[in-house]
């Protein structure tokens, strides 16, 4: 049985501190509470509705429909990464630097609000026509920023070379992604210390060092990473 869903309290998709939430942000924070816990195709905007105290008739005076409240939380979700992300990346000189940086800010700015996060990335495939693509064509435009960071590292020598960028990036990817799914609010590490602990992890193991006596197997066929952890179709180019 699943669990139900809890009403909506004041913490906000895209608040700002000291602010009160508008209704339209309390629809998109029930909203991600919903599809989280029940997932997009079992959450309904009656349910939603009741969350924050509306009649499903009323709630219409606020959005378009169910999927106008997940397309909303896939673009403020990717767009709240990628600005913490530039915003912290820009200070920094050094390509690794950048790139301890750009680990620290993508979970902390996850772990803010992980009802939105993980809804972005379980449901995201659930987005129709246009609106999926635009939210893909954010990811991809955030997976780039990624890739040329970790290109520099492996430039400068911080990274290993004998691995594609694209692979790297994928590797990070299914790191840092998957906290959002095991962290506690209540457990004994805060944001900071996962970002630190995460940085350690990757950058051990992606760190330039001789060549091993296993190699792996060389391919022509390349997937490009996806902030989802998964991978495209394949790409022959």
């Amino acid at each position: 049985m699943r669990k139900p869903v809890h009403e909506a309290t004041d913490k906000s998709v895209n608040t700002y501190a000291g602010d009160e939430p508008t209704m339209s942000s309390r629809v998109l924070i029930a909203a991600a509470r919903a599809f989280r816990q029940k997932g997009y195709a079992a959450s309904t905007t009656r349910e939603i509705a009741e969350m924050v105290g509306l009649q499903k008739a009323s709630l219409y005076h606020h959005i378009e429909g169910k999927e106008q409240l997940l397309y909303e939380l896939c673009v403020d979700s990717l767009e709240h990464i990628q600005a913490n992300v530039a915003a912290i990346v820009a200070l920094e000189a050094s390509p690794i630097q950048r790139l301890r940086a750009a680990i620290k800010a993508h979970v902390t700015a996850m772990l803010e609000d992980q009802d939105k996060h993980a809804t972005m990335l379980v449901e995201l495939r659930s987005l129709s026509g246009g609106r999926r693509d635009d939210v893909i064509r954010l990811r991809d435009g955030y997976e780039d920023m990624l890739a040329a960071i970790v290109v520099e590292c492996q430039q400068a020598g911080h990274l290993r070379r004998d691995v594609e960028p694209g692979l790297l990036v994928l590797a990070l990817l299914n790191l840092l992604n998957w906290t959002i799914f095991w962290y506690r609010e209540d457990g004994k590490l805060t944001p900071v210390q996962v970002a630190e602990f995460l940085e350690t992890i990757y950058l051990d193991g992606a760190a330039k060092r001789p060549m091993s006596s296993v190699q792996p197997r060389s391919t022509s066929v390349v997937a490009r990473p996806r902030l989802d952890g998964g991978r495209r179709r394949p790409s022959t180019a």
